[in-house]
């Protein structure tokens, strides 16, 4: 399918249906006897209101104000919210909170649910070790119960603060093809984590906006999903890590639409990078749409937009069977001259089509040529 632009790409993604409003009973947790003091324990509880939800059809679970500790966490899911159908999830003024001591763990888990919604809450993990790869909580992870994915979840006006990853989703290896799907978020703040966003094979028609990550490792990580329309904001990264990274290991990923505002951006080897590392050398990255707005980069990155491809042990290969279709490019970027505007460091054997808008086209950063792509650059106006 030929895309038309920024406008017509966001038009024809699936739109998410927002979550209907809860009209079954009110589950307090506090009245259940939660402290909701940061300090003893509320996991039973919590889980308590949760299962009890799951019995109850369109019923509310509410966090008064307060911070409700789950206690330590290490390789377990906290609280899992199984098979619940038009529930809210609702905080007042409310953190959810654990302390991570080993391994990686989840607060939330939405597994097969269905019209669900989060908001108003806070999430923390007291026990991030972002310098260690895998110690710490994700705060909210959809995934795929034996027979169903979670289906229309909504999750707003939310903040997450030292967490693994703020929504994070991944496939079942029991049953890989069955699909999370519908998803809105809006009004969120990520804040001293190390993944914003994670989409791990799964989560299809995902909108995004007023997304907000404010030294947060990986800001966007999808891949193996299709149809997301997302508009992020991104700050004081100096982690190194790229703020958004667009990838294939086992499927393909296709139908991506980001606009990326960057501030603050402190080295590391790309804003946005989409790279290819397909486990049998097959894999397609299709139908990616990018806007920058980028300033305040200090001279220390290397580039703005990377393109590559890599082998199983994470290896640049200047040639690959792997390819890149349907690309489009443009935005507002300001950056050092030392700094790459777009690099490609791989070229696929079957060259794909790359697009360049005006604004984009106007930098003076932009190359000459793009080695593996049937490029149209936009005349600057």
């Amino acid at each position: 399918m030929k895309r038309r632009g920024l406008l017509a790409a966001a038009a024809a993604l699936p739109l998410v249906r927002l979550a209907r409003a809860a009209s079954g009973p009110t589950i307090d947790v506090k009245r259940l006897g939660a402290y909701g003091d940061g300090r003893m324990s509320d996991l039973a509880t919590v889980r308590e209101a949760i299962q009890t939800a799951a019995r109850r059809p369109g019923s509310t679970v509410l966090f008064p104000r307060g911070q409700y500790f789950l206690g330590t966490a290490s390789d377990s899911y906290l609280v899992s919210a199984k098979g619940l159908r038009d529930v809210r999830i609702v905080g007042e003024d409310a953190t959810i909170a654990c302390r991570s001591v080993n391994g990686t763990s989840t607060m939330l888990e939405l597994e097969g649910c269905r019209n669900v919604t989060v908001e108003g809450l806070a999430f923390r993990d007291h026990g991030l070790k972002r310098d260690v790869n895998w110690l710490g909580a994700a705060a909210i992870r959809l995934s795929n119960a034996r027979s169903a994915g979670c289906q229309d979840i909504t999750i707003a006006h939310c903040s997450f603060d030292s967490v693994l990853g703020a929504v994070v989703s991944r496939y079942t290896e029991d049953d890989p093809e069955l699909r999370t799907r519908g998803i809105e978020l809006s009004d969120l703040t990520v804040r001293r984590s190390y993944y914003g966003f994670n989409f791990q094979d799964n989560a299809d028609d995902l909108v995004a906006r007023r997304i907000r990550c404010d030294d947060v490792k990986r800001s966007y990580f999808p891949y193996g999903v299709s149809n997301h329309d997302v508009e992020l904001d991104t700050a004081n990264n100096a982690t190194g890590f790229t703020d958004v990274l667009i990838k294939c290991y086992h499927r393909d990923t296709t139908r991506i639409r980001v606009r990326v505002r960057c501030r603050g951006k402190r080295g590391g080897d790309a804003i946005v990078a989409l790279d290819n590392q397909h486990e049998r050398g097959r894999g397609t990255i299709r139908g990616i749409d990018v806007w920058l707005d980028v300033d305040d980069a200090d001279c220390k990155l290397d580039r703005v937009v990377l393109i590559s491809s890599l082998d199983r042990d994470g290896r640049i290969q200047k040639h690959t069977t792997n390819r890149w279709d349907d690309i489009a490019l443009d935005g507002n970027v300001r950056i050092c001259d030392q700094t790459k505007l777009i690099d490609i460091m791989s070229v696929a054997a079957t060259p794909g089509t790359l697009r360049i808008g005006a604004a984009l086209a106007r930098n003076p950063r932009l190359p000459a040529s793009f080695p593996g792509f049937r490029a149209t650059v936009a005349r600057a106006s």
